[in-house]
């Protein structure tokens, strides 16, 4: 089978063992996978050894020259993936004969019968059960949640670490903080304020597919979307509740939190192989890194001012991921005609803050993920 990464640069040639199909595989929600790859959870599929190249014999690639960028995410266990727009490709577990190969499942173009789902793993690591909550069942078969491997304990919906601060405690935070892996990328998210209300986006595809009409998608009332409760602002620059007479003033305060939700498109997929990639959209007035004022918010514009750890991939015109250089997870995404309203990847979200869905910060969208017809 032939996978390549968003970019097509690194473009490989795999083999199952067809004894073994469906591979029975789950999602892992470690604190390891979600950091290392941006996403809430991640998973690989049991390949015949390393992926192989060559256009006219095949070969098995030569890690030392590859322009694959290995990642060491513990002693035993290096994730590869491309330099250049950040696409998670290949695992590998073990030493020696032990040696086990595993592909990114969101490179596929389709996973009907190569894989079974089995579960969740390693929710103990979300505090608060991650993205398991959303994706209850895969086909109709509910999925086991399991709190470390699959001979630990299984935890319910809805479950909550004992150790993870109270609703209470955690909406008197002022900051949510996130992380890649291996720490190159840290910042911190502040709540919601008159600042987080001034610019201006059309609607994204998590709230309205992109075949509505155009005069619905450029946002004609200028609507907050990002801001939960919205608002929206009037021609005299006041800001008002949505739906609402020009006289019912309103401001962002600190029970207001920001939407979130999934993406299944395929740039998304092929840019992290992952099959779900998820995001929380943040005015990028509230998104500082770590070390620096509250008067300084990040810079994605200006060279000599962006984050050093930060790698960018611009896969179209006017559109922009940005990625850790180092250890390869997805961190932002945003647009040249709207750079203000900034797609942060909520893996990287710190769980001891609020847990790994961060609900004292995020609201969900649960009717929709943004191009569900293109997902697998």
């Amino acid at each position: 089978v032939k996978v390549k990464c968003c970019c097509g640069i690194s473009t490989f040639h795999i083999k199952f063992d067809k004894r073994r199909l469906p591979s029975r595989v789950s999602f892992c929600h470690c604190n390891s996978c979600r950091h290392s790859t941006g996403q809430m959870a991640f998973y690989g599929i049991p390949i015949i050894g390393p992926p192989l190249i060559g256009s006219t014999s095949l070969r098995p690639v030569n890690l030392d020259t590859t322009d694959l960028t290995g990642y060491c995410v513990s002693f035993s266990s290096i994730h590869y993936f491309c330099p250049n727009c950040s696409a998670r490709m290949f695992l590998r577990k073990g030493n020696g004969r032990g040696v086990e190969w595993l592909l990114a499942g969101g490179l596929l173009e389709s996973t009907e019968g190569i894989i079974e789902w089995k579960g969740h793993v390693n929710l103990a690591d979300t505090m608060d059960g991650g993205l398991a909550d959303h994706i209850r069942t895969v086909k109709g078969k509910t999925l086991n949640r399991y709190a470390h491997d699959e001979h630990s304990e299984e935890l319910p919906v809805a479950w909550r670490s004992k150790e993870l601060k109270s609703r209470e405690e955690a909406m008197t935070d002022d900051k949510l903080h996130a992380h890649c892996h291996c720490g190159a990328i840290r910042v911190y998210i502040t709540r919601p304020n008159r600042m987080s209300a001034t610019m201006q986006a059309p609607y994204p595809p998590l709230l309205h597919p992109l075949h509505s009409r155009l005069s619905r998608l450029h946002n004609p009332k200028d609507e907050k979307w990002w801001l939960c409760p919205s608002m929206r602002m009037t021609e005299a620059g006041d800001l008002v509740k949505m739906d609402s007479h020009d006289a019912d003033f309103t401001t962002p305060s600190r029970s207001s939190k920001y939407l979130a939700g999934h993406c299944v498109c395929l740039q998304c997929r092929l840019a992290s192989g992952f099959d779900v990639q998820t995001y929380a959209f943040i005015p990028r007035a509230n998104i500082f890194e770590e070390g620096s004022n509250d008067h300084h918010p990040i810079e994605f514009l200006v060279e000599e001012y962006r984050p050093q750890g930060l790698q960018q991939y611009c896969p179209s015109p006017g559109i922009y991921r940005e990625f850790c250089a180092t250890c390869g997870a997805t961190a932002f995404y945003w647009q040249i005609g709207h750079p203000d309203v900034v797609n942060v990847s909520t893996g990287l979200l710190d769980e001891q803050d609020d847990g790994v869905r961060a609900e004292e910060w995020l609201s969900w969208v649960n009717n929709r993920v943004a191009f569900m017809e293109e997902g697998l």
